[in-house]
């Protein structure tokens, strides 16, 4: 025969707060340079925000200046007289990049109505690279039958 002995098992204190464990709750983590916070001489490490309305301003800000530097990047890069395309494809590269990443970091903490706002203008931008780089991957292609045939 055997019996079956039921153990509490030990947490360390430091992760747990009132029964809950601190680091499987979703929230967003707040970005440090140096990774930690002081706070009256205590260093604090990871410290996450639970509640989506305080979020709401640090992740947009955030967003909006990643927004930012993505749309003046793109206009240098749909601007320059890049001959083989690489600005193109760079320009579509970054437009997804920047489209996955709120999408899987930072969409539950953002409006629908900004979320459509950026949506509407990046996928116009890329319409445009699109379109340039294929312009300029037909011209190629004729270019290179034209010399090809001679």
């Amino acid at each position: 025969m055997y019996t079956v002995l039921k153990r509490k098992k030990k947490f360390s204190q430091k992760y747990r707060v009132n029964g809950i464990e601190i680091f499987s709750l979703d929230g967003f983590l707040m970005p440090t340079k140096k990774g930690k916070f002081v706070v009256h001489g205590q260093t604090i490490h990871r410290v996450k925000i639970i509640n989506k309305q305080l979020a709401y301003p640090i992740v947009y800000q955030k967003v909006r200046k990643k927004y930012n530097r993505l749309i003046s990047l793109l206009t240098e890069l749909l601007v320059s007289d890049d001959s083989s395309g690489d600005c193109f494809r760079e320009a579509l590269n970054q437009i997804e990049k920047f489209r996955l990443e709120v999408k899987n970091k930072y969409r539950s903490y953002l409006k629908r109505k900004e979320l459509e706002m950026m949506s509407k203008q990046l996928s116009t931008l890329q319409k445009q690279a699109k379109i340039e780089f294929l312009v300029l991957q037909n011209n190629l292609r004729n270019i290179y039958h034209s010399e090809k045939g001679k």
